[in-house]
C-alpha cells in the first residue's frame, strides 16, 4: 500500500515570547546604503512563529505521526500545539505585510525575499506595540514598522532603528531618547549622548562591568563623587595615595575644586585628576596610574566613567567602565578578574549607602542638606550635584530623596 508522510521543510527560527520583558540592542552597524550589510544581532520581543509555504511528499503512512504534541498534560485537546492555517499563498501579495487574526492571535505574514519564505510574527512592534501589518517590506526585504520605521528581519532580530546613533553607540553604550514626541524625531543629530574619548582609544585597555543595586540613584551618584571615603569604607581594597598619620586608615585632607558649574553639570579638579558631571547621568574622572605621582602632566592616566542610570525608588544600576593607559597588565587580565576585584569594592560599602538612603528618607525629601553636615572641599562635588537639583532630575521616577 502507498504511504505518504508529509516531510516539512522548516526554517531555523528564533522564538521569542510575548511577554518578555527584556529588550536590548547591540547596534554595532547602522545600514546607510542598499550595499550596507547589517550585523545588529537585537533581539525583537515580538513573537516569531514558525512557518510553512511548501511541503514534499513521501511514501508512508500519514497517521503513524505521534499526536502526543497535541495533548495537555490532562490529556485534553491542545489548540495551539498544532499547525494552523492562515492563507492560501496565491491570496497573499508579497509586496506587502498582511495582518491575520487566527484563534484570538493577531499575527503578520509577510515574504522575506532574503530567505525566499514566508514569514509569521506577532502583530506588535516591540517598541510601542504598533501593528507590523500596517507597515511595509523595504528595499533590502525587511519588514518595516509605520510608526517609528524600526526594521526587523525574517529571523525576528531588529537590526535597523533610525532613531540610534549612525556610527554605533557612543563607548559600547546603548543609549535612548524616551520622549517620542515627533520634535525629537531627529534629536541624534541636535543632541549626542556623553562621550568619554578614552573608552574608545586603542591605547588604552578597557574593562566594564554594570551591576544593579538596592539603593536609589542619587546616593550612588554622590557616593561616586566622594574619594574622602575610600581609605574608610574601602579599607585595604583600593590604592590611595601617601597616606597621612592621624589615624589608622590615613586620611588626609582633600582639595576640591569646582568649575563652569551649569544645568548640563560641572567639571573640576579632584585631588589628583580631573572630574566632570555630564548630568544627569555620568561621572567622569581621570586620575594618575600611580596616585602617589599626584597630577603631573607626564603620568600614565586611568579614566573611570560612572554611568548610573535611576531603575525605581530604592534601585539603581551602576555601568563603571575603566581605561588604562598602556597598561600590558590590564590587556592581558582575564575580566572576570576585574569583576571580582571591583565587586568586593562595590560591596564593601553597599549595606552603609542603603542606611543613608533610608535615614535621608527619614529625613524627607529634599532636605538632604538639614540632614547632613558638609563642611570640607573633599564634599565640593556633591554639594553641587544636590545643591544644583541634578538629583531632582529623576524625582518623578525615583521617588527622590
Amino acid at each position: 500500500m502507498a504511504k505518504v508522510v508529509l516531510n516539512y521543510s522548516l526554517p531555523n527560527l528564533i522564538t521569542l515570547t510575548k511577554h518578555d520583558t527584556k529588550l536590548f540592542f547591540n547596534l554595532n552597524k547602522i545600514p546607510t546604503s542598499s550595499s550596507s550589510l547589517f550585523n545588529q544581532s537585537s533581539v525583537s520581543r515580538s513573537k516569531l512563529y514558525t512557518s510553512i509555504s511548501s511541503v514534499s511528499t513521501n511514501l508512508t503512512d500519514p497517521f503513524e505521526a505521534e499526536l502526543e504534541s497535541s495533548q495537555t498534560p490532562d490529556g485534553k485537546f491542545d489548540w495551539y500545539s498544532n499547525w494552523c492555517p492562515i492563507m492560501p499563498v496565491c491570496d497573499l501579495d508579497k509586496r506587502r505585510p498582511h495582518g491575520k487574526k487566527v484563534m484570538g492571535i493577531d499575527v503578520v505574514v509577510w515574504w522575506d525575499k532574503n530567505e525566499s519564505e514566508w514569514k509569521v510574527f506577532d502583530d506588535s512592534c516591540p517598541h510601542r506595540l504598533a501593528p507590523l501589518s500596517e507597515g511595509r517590506i523595504d528595499q533590502w526585504g525587511r519588514l518595516q514598522c509605520v510608526y517609528h520605521g524600526w526594521c526587523f528581519n525574517g529571523s525576528g532580530n531588529c537590526n535597523f532603528i533610525p532613531q540610534a546613533p549612525p556610527d554605533g553607540p557612543p563607548n559600547g553604550i546603548v543609549w535612548f531618547w524616551p520622549n517620542a514626541d515627533p520634535k525629537y524625531k531627529n534629536i541624534i543629530t541636535k543632541q549626542k549622548p556623553p562621550y568619554i574619548a578614552e573608552m574608545d582609544d586603542s591605547s588604552f585597555s578597557q574593562t566594564i562591568l554594570n551591576r544593579e543595586f538596592h539603593y536609589g540613584y542619587e546616593v550612588m551618584i554622590e557616593n561616586l563623587m566622594d574619594p574622602a571615603h575610600v581609605p574608610y569604607a574601602h579599607y585595604g581594597l583600593m590604592q590611595t595615595r601617601i597616606p597621612g598619620k592621624a589615624d589608622r586608615e590615613g586620611g588626609i585632607p582633600l582639595k576640591m575644586t569646582l568649575e563652569n558649574f551649569n544645568i548640563n553639570g560641572f567639571t573640576g579638579m579632584g585631588d589628583p585628576g580631573f572630574n566632570q558631571f555630564f548630568a544627569p547621568f555620568v561621572f567622569y574622572s581621570c586620575v594618575p596610574l600611580n596616585l602617589k605621582e599626584g597630577n603631573n602632566e607626564n603620568s600614565k592616566k586611568r579614566a573611570l566613567a560612572f554611568i548610573c542610570v535611576p531603575i525605581s525608588p530604592g534601585r539603581s544600576r551602576l555601568i563603571i567602565s575603566e581605561s588604562r593607559c598602556d597598561d600590558w597588565i590590564n590587556k592581558i587580565s582575564p575580566r572576570w578578574i576585574f569583576h571580582v576585584l571591583l565587586n568586593a569594592v562595590l560591596d564593601s560599602d553597599a549595606y552603609l549607602l542603603h542606611l543613608e538612603e533610608l535615614k535621608i528618607m527619614e529625613a524627607g525629601i529634599g532636605k538632604w542638606n538639614k540632614a547632613c553636615f558638609v563642611p570640607t572641599k573633599s564634599d565640593a562635588h556633591i554639594v553641587a550635584f544636590r545643591k544644583g537639583k541634578f538629583d531632582k532630575l529623576c524625582l518623578k521616577i525615583r521617588g527622590g530623596v
